[in-house]
Formats: structure tokens, sequence, C-alpha cells
């Protein structure tokens, strides 16, 4: 009689256990790259949410920003500080004049020999104040 022998044994194979240990490893790292995608999701909502805060923010403040600015600002807005141009060729025709005459006695600025000695914090004569204004 021919003996029958088992072709299969009750022990897998090693390539079948490498393909199982592959599978395993595969599905750890989605259910772990699953993990990760819920955790980001979850971050960015609440960056989204604190976003929305912030606009609301902005919002508000410049409603309140409104009406300061127009509380503050139209006077500022309406005052003109820009020299009229007869008022600059005059002062312009008025330097010309007077910083030749100053230019020839070696000293541009204006002295006045006549001034008021200048007494500072303690007590001692500094010298003189001198007015450079036009």
């Amino acid at each position: 009689m021919v003996a029958i022998t088992a072709t299969n044994s009750a022990t897998p194979s090693t390539q079948v256990s490498l393909g199982r240990a592959r599978l395993e490893q595969a599905r750890r790292e989605a259910d772990q790259a699953e993990t990760n995608a819920h955790n980001l999701r979850a971050q960015a909502g609440d960056a989204e949410q604190q976003a929305a805060i912030s606009q609301e923010n902005v919002r508000k403040v410049a409603t309140s920003n409104q009406g300061e600015a127009s509380t503050y600002c139209a006077p500022r807005a309406s005052s003109t500080s820009e020299v009229p141009l007869k008022v600059q060729n005059l002062i312009e025709k008025m330097y010309a004049a007077t910083s030749e005459q100053r230019a020839q006695s070696g000293n541009p600025l204006k002295t006045n020999p006549q001034a008021a000695p200048v007494v500072n914090s303690q007590g001692q004569a500094t010298g003189r104040i001198v007015n450079v204004s036009a």
C-alpha cells in the first residue's frame, strides 16, 4: 500500500509568516495615519474657530475706531499745515537779504551783543540767548 504523506504541515511557511507580518504592519500604519489625520482635522477646526474670533475682534475694533477717528482726526484733517506760496516767497526773500549781511561778518548766525546773559540751573552765566527766527 502506498503511504499518504501530508503535503501541508501544521506550521506555516516563513513566506506566509512574513506576508502576515507585513499586512499587520500596514494595518497599524494605516490606523496611525488615520488617527493623525483626525487630530490634524481637530487642530484645523480649532484654528479656524480662533481665526473667526480674531476677525470678529477686528470688526469690533474697526467700528469703534471709526467713531474715534471722526472725533480726533477731523480737526487735524481740516487744519492746513502747508505754508502758502506768498509766505514762502516772502521768507525766502528775507533770508536772501539778511544771509549775505550775516555771512560778511564771518558768522552766519544772527548775534545780538545787547542780549541778556543766560543763567543755568547752578546760577552761572553761560552765554546769551540768540533769537535766530526770522
